[in-house]
């Protein structure tokens, strides 16, 4: 029997040649359906807009292609964006949140053809460009068609959920894509606007994760609310249709989502666009875009981040985690992963905003030795730095037997040309960084502690 990732290049040597059959709107690999029931075997997938038997013979899907087991299913795939006529009432979540946060209504300020329209903020991330929180969403939800420009502003609730304009805009277009694999735009914060790392009604996010065949799934979207869903195909093609001015895109390599019906009988509908898809730890795993019935389709994270130059803002640290008694995924390689690179998140990020903390070393002390001699302004040899650097260092190599050398990063890269930070805000980063440093090692602490 195949392999997934056999079947996968399987699948993209004649995926364009399926894909040019009348009625085909995508091909992917994932679970073969047998009288409408998901079954344990993985298959080369034909998405139709409508199963019929009156299929020409040489149209007709085989049933195996070099040897892979095929399947066909009716998917006819749309953009799950909802518009309305500009003097129809509310619908869906209404509700303004003082703290944007993901899985909210929100949608263009501006009128299109007499129409107004919603989506879902996805999720708050952080513009890798100017290290701010942004918002995240679909380019279909922001941007809508070819007349969208950056600054274009946008409103939470959308103005089918009874946001009005101006007074509930918050922020406006930074950047946006539609390309082969992400329907993406990034939307700027207002400043004095409160935002959260967290998705309603799911929690803080995580970090992001690959999504896997058989992964459990959940999204919050501004129509459906909170649903459950199952990883049903992976590394999808699909062809969607933008309208006018857009036409048919086609999108590859994307992730498949199956409704959960034991808790909802579809995943998404109309309106849910822009929604993040997290697993069960709230790893974010796709960018919602479209559907067909109780089906879903999303850009992979990683492609989302990537091609818009963001990264997720994360809620809770997986330190704080353990802290708090979750110690079940510290062996987990995984989890190594994982931080590794919160460590160098959250460090790095810390010292991006020092430009000149002379003070910082009283975070970093010897409790013994007293404190480290004072590092000095950062200069362009960054040597200040470098030794602040070496301090955090000194400080990780004392949780040993919860992070070892390995899995700590290269924090010995200087940043330079910073401008001053004012007296709050070295008290407020001085602050932070002690009890991050706290933590760690009172989870160490704990961790080593022998069972009662």
């Amino acid at each position: 029997m195949a392999t997934v990732d056999e079947l996968v290049a399987i699948k993209e040597r004649v995926e364009q040649e399926l894909l040019a059959r009348p009625g085909v709107t995508g091909v992917d690999v994932g679970y073969k359906e047998v009288g409408g029931q998901r079954t344990d075997q993985v298959a080369i997938r034909v998405h139709v807009a409508r199963k019929t038997d009156d299929v020409p013979h040489e149209e007709r899907i085989p049933e195996q292609i070099e040897g892979a087991v095929t399947d066909v299913v009716e998917r006819r795939y749309e953009l799950h964006v909802t518009s309305v006529e500009i003097d129809v009432s509310a619908q869906a979540d209404t509700t303004h949140y003082a703290t944007l946060q993901g899985g909210i209504s929100m949608g263009p300020s501006r009128v299109i053809d007499n129409h107004i329209f919603a989506g879902t903020l996805g999720a708050i991330v952080i513009d890798n460009a100017t290290h701010a929180h942004a918002a995240l969403t679909n380019f279909h939800v922001a941007a809508v068609d070819s007349g969208w420009h950056a600054g274009d502003r946008m409103v939470q609730p959308s103005r089918i959920d009874t946001g009005v304009v101006p007074s509930d805009e918050f922020g406006a277009i930074l950047r946006a894509t539609l390309s082969g694999n992400v329907d993406g735009a990034v939307i700027s914060i207002d400043a004095g606007r409160a935002s959260s790392c967290t998705v309603a009604e799911i929690g803080d996010v995580r970090g992001s994760k690959a999504a896997a065949l058989g992964m459990a799934v959940r999204k919050r979207g501004r129509t459906t609310g909170l649903s459950y869903g199952t990883v049903d195909g992976i590394a999808a093609t699909v062809n969607v249709d933008y309208g006018d001015g857009l036409g048919v895109h086609t999108l590859a390599n994307q992730v498949s989502i199956a409704a959960d019906t034991a808790h909802n009988a579809i995943f998404s509908d109309h309106g849910d666009s822009g929604s993040v898809i997290v697993d069960s730890d709230g790893y974010v795993v796709g960018l919602l875009f479209a559907g067909a019935g109780a089906s879903t389709v999303a850009n992979p994270i990683s492609a989302v981040l990537s091609e818009l130059n963001i990264s997720l803002c994360v809620g809770k640290s997986i330190i704080k985690d353990i802290k708090d008694g979750r110690k079940d995924f510290i062996k987990d390689k995984d989890f190594r992963k994982e931080i590794q690179k919160e460590l160098r998140k959250e460090l790095q990020k810390e010292l991006a905003l020092d430009k000149r903390v002379k003070d910082i070393r009283d975070v970093f002390k010897d409790r013994e030795h007293g404190p480290d001699p004072d590092p000095g302004p950062l200069g362009p040899g960054g040597q200040g730095l470098e030794q602040r650097l070496r301090a955090v260092e000194d400080q990780l190599s004392k949780l040993g037997g919860f992070v070892g050398p390995e899995l700590r990063p290269d924090l010995l890269t200087p940043l330079t040309g910073q401008e001053p930070l004012t007296d709050a805000e070295t008290r407020q980063l001085r602050a932070e960084l002690e009890q991050q440093v706290a933590d760690a090692v009172a989870a160490k602490t704990e961790f080593d502690a022998p069972p009662a």
